[in-house]
């Protein structure tokens, strides 16, 4: 495992500190601070998760057995344990694509064509499947229905149309939904033909930056990058984080890129993304004259005030960056 970077702790529970713990996949900090925090039975069902899980139980033994392998996986990549945390998700990779080719009878199969194979078992059973990895782990997002919205969403680039698809009726949705029992997980991704939506991440946020800037801003800017070509995931997550931070009306976004940073892989693209702004954005105030840009931008995170006093050069830095930076 990687080694553990603790947030500072109070005797109160922040959601940005235990997000960023999560993130950063370091399961020993997010469980010592659980507990540093009285959220003692937080603590006890991401322990219950990784030891004993309860079984998948759809009504379909085949769909069943497909499910737990993928549990399996994330037990056996996110327990802690000695081993590094590529190491373990190798390992893990292996065991999976063992037990898929077995059940599907595909044993010569590579994981890729396992998924789609898997993807039209699901499907003939009324539900989608989208395969692949997040952030390098691999687990699937399962749902059962989808409808469609456009919307015109103004990025620093100008005006991007997309079109939203709204889903609805997980039965899986991938691992950081897994660890933390619903409580995080992606919200949605970008693909050419528009923006995908988990319907009861935003229902009653619509009209809230956690809607307008943090899904529709930041999916669009994807939107708008993949016409670049094919971008690196960790710079895909870079620029659109950079766009959160220019829109986000409040201190709230700085903290959770604090919170989130790790710079130790880029496979871990949403972490490696969030440590290369506050790298780059703490450069850029110091070339502007601020002194220990670093910690200014954690005083700033923290406090209203110096907030206030930051706030235009965070958003100016923010744009310069997305200008300038790894294109």
């Amino acid at each position: 495992m990687s080694p553990s970077k603790q947030p500072q702790h109070t005797s109160t529970y922040h959601r940005a500190d235990y997000v960023g713990l999560l993130v950063r996949l370091d399961i020993p900090g997010t469980l010592a601070y659980l507990e540093s925090v009285g959220e003692t039975g937080m603590a006890e069902a991401l322990r219950r998760k990784l030891s004993d899980p309860k079984p998948f139980a759809t009504g379909d033994a085949q769909l069943d057995a497909i499910l737990n392998a993928y549990q399996a996986y994330f037990q056996a990549c996110f327990t802690p344990s000695d081993q590094l945390l590529e190491a373990a998700e190798q390992s893990a990779r292996q065991t999976l694509s063992a037990k898929l080719g077995a059940m599907l009878n595909r044993p010569e199969a590579d994981l890729g064509t396992l998924e789609e194979i898997a993807k039209a078992k699901f499907e003939a059973a009324g539900w989608h499947f989208l395969g692949g990895t997040t952030q390098g782990y691999y687990g699937p997002h399962i749902w059962r229905a989808t409808t469609r919205t456009d919307y015109d969403v103004e990025i620093p680039s100008g005006m991007e149309t997309v079109t939203v698809f709204w889903m609805d009726g997980f039965l899986m949705r991938s691992w950081l939904d897994w660890l933390s029992e619903g409580e995080v997980g992606a919200g949605g991704w970008a693909k050419d033909e528009g923006l995908y939506c988990v319907r009861k991440v935003y229902a009653d946020k619509l009209d809230t930056p956690a809607f307008q800037v943090s899904f529709l801003k930041h999916e669009a800017q994807h939107h708008a990058d993949f016409r670049l070509g094919e971008l690196e995931p960790w710079l895909l997550e870079y620029r659109a984080k950079l766009v959160e931070l220019i829109y986000t009306p409040d201190s709230s976004f700085l903290a959770s890129l604090l919170a989130s940073a790790d710079l130790s892989s880029k496979a871990n693209s949403h972490a490696c993304a969030a440590g290369k702004i506050v790298a780059d954005l703490s450069a850029w105030l110091e070339a502007q004259g601020v002194r220990d840009g670093q910690a200014k931008l954690e005083v700033a995170a923290a406090d209203e005030h110096a907030w206030g006093e930051l706030e235009e050069g965070v958003r100016s830095g923010g744009r310069e960056l997305l200008r300038i930076k790894y294109m």
